[in-house]
């Protein structure tokens, strides 16, 4: 029995229903928590805003009606919880400047590589905040998550050939700002 056959007999058994939530969340967290971190490159943010996905599924989960899985629809209520958060700091006037993400050194303790870890992580996070929302949903749903192209479609509304060309749009718009921002990199030092 899934999840939402569950919630929508509320007569089960209460630990049987907690149960269920526990494997839903565990399966699902790494997920919706590693699209956030790409997002805001903030461990702290990309929890908070994890726990708030998993709050609003559990809220709405009567509206799941099985057209797509439950990892597409909770990564289409991932994106709205994002574009709100996104909305309330504007609203606040808040300037987000992403936490520094502590980086492990590597196995050589090589400060150099250090280093370039963190400028590489800064980079990606700098051009990720540039790029159009669909453009920067379409690459980690992609290469981060591999998740397919139907999938990706759900998620963003889109046809699978849509969701195709806009990864290689975004792709290429990727590129063009790593190289541009490399360019400037190199002027300033």
């Amino acid at each position: 029995m899934s999840l939402f056959d569950q919630l929508k007999r509320n007569h089960r058994a209460r630990s049987s229903l907690l149960d269920e939530l526990t494997g839903f969340y565990k399966k699902y967290k790494s997920l919706v928590y590693v699209y956030f971190f790409q997002l805001t490159g903030s461990s702290e943010e990309s929890e908070e805003l994890t726990q708030e996905t998993f709050y609003q599924a559990v809220k709405s989960i009567h509206r799941f009606k099985g057209h797509s899985s439950l990892k597409t629809w909770l990564l289409q209520i991932a994106r709205n919880v994002y574009r709100n958060k996104v909305r309330s700091w504007a609203r606040d006037q808040l300037v987000y400047a992403p936490v520094e993400v502590e980086l492990q050194p590597d196995e050589t303790n090589n400060p150099q590589e250090v280093a370039l870890q963190k400028y590489s992580h800064s980079l990606i996070q700098q051009i990720f905040r540039l790029m159009p929302e669909d453009y920067r949903d379409v690459l980690i749903y992609k290469e981060v998550e591999g998740l397919s192209h139907m999938e990706i479609g759900e998620i963003l509304n889109k046809t699978p050939q849509t969701t195709k060309v806009l990864l290689y749009r975004a792709k290429k718009r990727f590129r063009q700002l790593y190289d541009l921002e490399v360019i400037r990199d190199e002027g300033t030092v």
